[in-house]
């Protein structure tokens, strides 16, 4: 192909006309989807994650209250999530975030935001400390029975 197939510039009068093309072609040419492949695609999407089971809240350190006690707050929250014969619990304070499996197991977890997310590894005793980070935060864990993730963490 030689360089005057391919210019390094495009004239604007060029490109409307070609976005136009496309506009005409999309609203003109293409026949409206059927309800039931639409409805067949968003069940199909559900199945990306099929291998993820949704770990259960079992407590919320923020809905039981000591009554009567004096200086119970606390800037931790903890969790504690049920997945088959596992349970996750989570210690988040404003520095630092630990996570343990029980029964104690070395596996791989991720602390995911909407930033990204990074890697981590249980040690023997299923207990792995890392930075906190940012909320919301969601926690995915590599069990043995298949990957468990924590619902959304958002304050």
């Amino acid at each position: 192909m030689s360089d005057a197939e391919f210019p390094d510039e495009i004239d604007p009068s060029d490109v409307t006309a070609l976005l136009q093309r496309l506009d005409d072609a999309f609203e003109h040419g293409i026949a409206p989807i059927p309800a039931r492949l639409s409805d067949a695609a968003r069940a199909a999407f559900g199945w990306r994650v099929a291998d993820e089971r949704l770990a259960a809240l079992l407590f919320d350190s923020t809905d039981s209250e000591l009554v009567g006690v004096r200086g119970t707050a606390s800037d931790r929250r903890s969790f504690r999530y049920g997945s088959g014969e596992f349970v996750i619990r989570v210690h988040l304070t404003p520095l630092t975030i630990v996570v343990m499996i029980e029964p104690p197991l070395s596996v791989a977890c991720r602390l995911v935001t909407e930033e990204g997310s990074t890697g981590h590894r249980t040690d023997d005793l299923g207990e792995v400390v890392a930075d906190a980070p940012d909320l919301p935060l969601r926690i995915e864990v590599d069990l043995p029975s298949g990957t468990a993730v924590t619902p959304w963490i958002t304050g």
